[in-house]
């Protein structure tokens, strides 16, 4: 801790007489080390202390009991933002100008009265220069009354009219993207970006580019999936030893893995995806935002619904600096992602910190069940609670559930069904779509929420060489369900193994001429008869859909207008 001797012994002769003579204290020795020790027990007196602090403006005692409440530290930066500059000097410049008797900001005259002084300090973010009280001085001011608004991040706000859900949706959607993989050659690196990736984010429960790439940073964090290189191709793939325990395990598990993963992901950086900003690279630590947002919300009463504005405004008067070493708001070079200007300058402050703990919390804090956040209203929940400290992390066994296949071959998976268990089916069946949040989520109402996965020959098949027979899954889909599959599907699936095409079913277009002298023209014309597949009646033949296009610019170019049957007019193509 920093004395007011140890802090006094460095300054110069002029400046300790200068600070003296505010005290109304006569030096007595000409030398800087002796002076400075002179000087320091000389203020330490009770009644001097007292003397000190009346004569001080109100501004002044509030910059001192601010300090004194954070300890009696605050970032140099922070400090002169709020109280003013001192004005660099030597002591020619002093002697000149006798900045004391009119100092030009509060900062000034504290430092000049000797009441503060500046030092340097490692802090999360590396040294760093305070604005500091010597701590043998701090005992003697008047301590602030620390009143419950001196602490509370904020304040309490109404519940929002339609209370968010899907605290629990994030395993299951990891989940969905490790069960893509096991069935698909693909590269997961694009799902690292905000862009939209269509054939992966419809089946995720929460279908936001920003929320998937969270998660697939996650699962390579977590080791869960790796890059294999070949050749010149990336493909993504599933770490089996490693993503089979985590499927298997129950759902608040799977939570809490993701959290304390995300809490400590350097790879994941959350102001990359905050909205409204840009930058070819990014400079800060993503660790430090989050942080201390989880600092402040050690403060926020549990059970409350919370205002977000108010704990961003709270968190920018008490700790701006947090990610920023030194309070340099000029050294980086983010942009509007709108306009492309640079944003520089602490006056830009809610458009970039701002907005980051805006989006952390309605973010990734709200995808993790850590909070649930709407209508500029959030309120800690019991899984928030957990990792904040405040209580212990809740752990229960998954509810026990059943599929359901119907007589189309539908399975129904109950989101509460262990996600090992879903991959297993995603893996020979076709997906459908997921089920979405806004129904019967379990955290919301426990309701009847599932999955749907249809039985086809072609998802069937691309499992077979991997052992997953029809006997295995068979026996698979009996015990899930509880022995309830249908007889009709056992009888189906038993038919496939023994002769798999014995129907054929193909997706084709009928062309029919209703005159024959219009069909004739037809056969003989070789830019249209070359789309022609199989004569299936009088004047008619099938086409594939895919040749449909070329067919029809054919038929047009013959001077012939088709007409499509069975469509209504705006679905023509």
């Amino acid at each position: 801790m920093l004395t007011l001797a140890r802090a006094l012994v460095d300054y110069d002769l002029d400046l300790l007489q200068a600070i003296a003579g505010q005290w109304d204290i006569d030096l007595t020795s000409s030398d800087r080390g002796l002076a400075a020790e002179e000087l320091a027990a000389a203020m330490l007196d009770p009644e001097a202390i007292h003397s000190t602090w009346e004569r001080l403006g109100e501004e002044a005692q509030e910059a001192l009991s601010n300090l004194l409440a954070n300890e009696g530290r605050l970032p140099f930066a922070h400090f002169t933002r709020r109280y003013g500059e001192i004005r660099p000097m030597g002591p020619a410049r002093r002697e000149r100008e006798r900045p004391w008797t009119a100092p030009i900001s509060v900062t000034e005259a504290l430092f000049y009265r000797g009441l503060i002084v500046r030092a340097f300090e490692q802090s999360t973010g590396g040294a760093q220069e305070f604005i500091v009280v010597p701590s043998d001085l701090a005992e003697g001011l008047p301590r602030p009354e620390l009143t419950s608004t001196t602490r509370s991040p904020g304040y309490p706000v109404a519940p929002p009219r339609q209370v968010p859900v899907g605290k629990y949706a994030a395993p299951d959607d990891l989940a969905t993207l490790l069960a893509y993989l096991l069935i698909r050659e693909d590269n997961a690196r694009p799902w690292l970006e905000t862009t939209p990736s269509d054939i992966i984010d419809r089946y995720l429960r929460r279908p936001i580019p920003a929320y998937r790439a969270m998660l697939t940073h996650l699962a390579y964090d977590l080791d869960l999936i790796e890059d294999l290189e070949v050749l010149t191709q990336t493909t993504t793939q599933v770490n089996k030893d490693s993503a089979r325990p985590w499927l298997e395990a129950p759902i608040l598990h799977q939570l809490r893995s993701l959290a304390e993963t995300w809490l400590e992901s350097t790879t994941w950086n959350d102001l990359a995806f905050t909205p409204g900003l840009d930058a070819d690279e990014w400079p800060n630590d993503p660790r430090l935002a989050r942080q201390v947002v989880l600092d402040t919300l050690q403060d926020v009463p549990a059970g409350l619904w919370w205002s977000l504005h108010g704990l961003v405004e709270h968190v920018k008067q008490h700790a701006p600096d947090f990610q920023r070493p030194g309070g340099d708001y000029a050294a980086w070079y983010l942009r509007d992602a709108v306009s492309g200007e640079i944003l520089h300058g602490f006056q830009y402050w809610d458009y970039i910190e701002g907005e980051q703990l805006r989006f952390i919390i309605g973010g990734p804090l709200t995808w993790l069940g850590l909070v649930q956040a709407g209508q500029g209203a959030f309120m800690v929940t019991e899984l928030g609670q957990a990792l904040l400290g405040q209580t212990d992390w809740p752990s229960a066994p998954d509810r026990e559930t059943r599929i359901r296949v119907d007589q189309q071959g539908v399975i129904s998976v109950p989101v509460q069904m262990s996600r090992y268990e879903r991959a297993q089916i995603a893996r020979f069946t076709a997906w459908l779509d997921p089920p979405p949040l806004r129904a019967g989520d379990p955290d919301a109402d426990g309701g009847d929420a599932a999955y749907r996965y249809r039985l086809t020959p072609q998802a069937i098949a691309r499992v077979a060489d991997e052992g997953f027979n029809l006997g295995r899954i068979i026996t698979f889909l009996q015990r899930l369900s509880g022995g309830s599959v249908p007889p009709n599907v056992l009888k189906m699936l038993q038919s496939w193994g023994e002769n798999p095409a014995e129907v054929v079913v193909e997706d084709a277009v009928i062309i029919r001429a209703k005159d024959l002298g219009v069909y004739e023209r037809l056969v003989k014309n070789q830019r249209v008869h070359r789309w022609f597949v199989q004569q299936v009646g009088p004047n008619s033949y099938t086409v594939r859909r895919e040749d449909l296009p070329a067919l029809l610019n054919a038929l047009r170019e013959m001077g012939i207008l088709p007409y499509f049957e069975g469509y209504k007019k705006d679905d023509w193509p």
